[in-house]
């Protein structure tokens, strides 16, 4: 029998990578757990150029069955423990299915050790480990370097060398000293698409696209000494329609603790190894949640407290040192049969990969 565990979820809800299925025999359900604070508050978080979320923790009891969703778990308690004496409870979100703090003024101190305490309605408890902010420098800027590399295309079903014209993306590590760095980053694209059958002064003649699984490759690092870069991302720019209008990457840094570090360490191993038959299952993972009363249960997951830093990066076509050209996918080729694709005659119904899309400009995003 295959079975599928929610901590699938888990990684598409922070990892942003696909969803993991393996097999376990007899293995009973167990409970996932997936949550994180962090030192950046809810009101923080409203003056940064993206939108807000508020910390939340998600439980799901897993599944026994291939293909089938994990059962999202809304009757428990759940709370958090600080070591300076405070509690904030978490309150059920119907909407977003998940257990979330209310309190917007709420933000990760530190010096202070920080618990999750969750009750399920059959009288379980557990528990996860202290953890704390580890605070790193600020990301406070990126870099940029115009590369050309070379790539593999298929071609008529041959492979085929081609040479892609891109942007290397990364960010300074400053030199220091004493304890290591241990970081981890995300990076959620956004981009404008345009459809040229419609006049611009048409509501539905532009949009705003976000994926936040386009960039799906866990991204950890453990910086001992700075004083060099670690590249991020590379954005490819020929023939790519997301930077034909503007491009632009919310990329986000968390600072871990040595034990948070080592769980997104080896998802990020397992992430890279690609799934094959002799990999370790994604329940062999480390997980700091405990059930307090019968240790030996089997549990998935992680909670972990980060110190986050964030910065928007944006291009603009006219950033590069080279001049882009773009076929017009909504423009008809004579003598050839045409049907518009999807977003031609409204740019909502566009179908690139993404994960939203709205015709009204977010207030984070900037004029290039």
């Amino acid at each position: 029998m295959r079975h599928s565990f929610a901590i699938a979820l888990l990684l598409i809800l922070t990892a942003c990578i696909d969803p993991i299925t393996f097999e376990t025999g007899s293995e009973p359900r167990r409970l996932v757990v997936d949550g994180f604070i962090s030192n950046i508050s809810f009101e923080e978080r409203a003056y940064l150029p993206a939108p807000a979320s508020k910390f939340y923790l998600a439980l799901r009891w897993s599944s026994n069955v291939d293909n089938v969703k994990d059962e999202v778990i809304s009757g428990a308690k759940v709370s958090l423990i600080a070591s300076d004496g405070t509690t904030v409870d978490y309150l059920w979100s119907e909407a977003d299915q998940r257990y979330l703090i209310l309190d917007d003024s709420f933000a990760a101190k530190e010096g202070v050790n920080y618990k999750v305490h969750i009750e399920t309605a059959n009288g379980a408890v557990y528990e996860s480990d202290p953890d704390s902010v580890h605070p790193a420098p600020q990301l406070e800027e990126v870099e940029v370097d115009y590369q050309t590399i070379v790539k593999s295309i298929d071609v008529a079903g041959q492979a085929q060398l081609v040479n892609q014209r891109g942007v290397q993306v990364s960010v300074p590590l400053p030199s220091h000293s004493g304890e290591p760095y241990r970081l981890r980053w995300k990076i959620i694209p956004s981009w404008i698409f345009e459809t040229s059958r419609l006049p611009v002064e048409n509501s539905n003649q532009q949009c705003f696209a976000t994926n936040l699984y386009e960039y799906q490759d866990i991204k950890v690092w453990e910086d001992k000494n700075g004083g060099y870069s670690r590249d991020l991302f590379f954005l490819e720019t020929d023939d790519n329609e997301q930077v034909q209008y503007g491009f632009s990457a919310y990329i986000t840094q968390y600072s871990l603790s040595p034990a948070g570090f080592e769980f997104w360490n080896q998802l990020a191993i397992q992430q890279q190894s690609g799934g094959g038959i002799f990999d370790p299952p994604p329940f062999s993972l480390i997980t700091n949640i405990r059930n307090v009363n019968n240790p030996d249960e089997l549990v998935s997951g992680y909670f972990y407290v980060a110190h986050e830093s964030s910065i928007r990066w944006n291009l603009s076509p006219e950033d590069l040192p080279y001049n882009l050209q773009f076929i017009d996918a909504c423009e008809p080729i004579p003598g050839v049969p045409y049907i518009p694709p999807a977003g031609c005659s409204n740019c909502l119904e566009y179908r690139g990969v993404h994960t939203d899309i709205t015709n009204e400009k977010p207030e984070w995003w900037e004029e290039f």
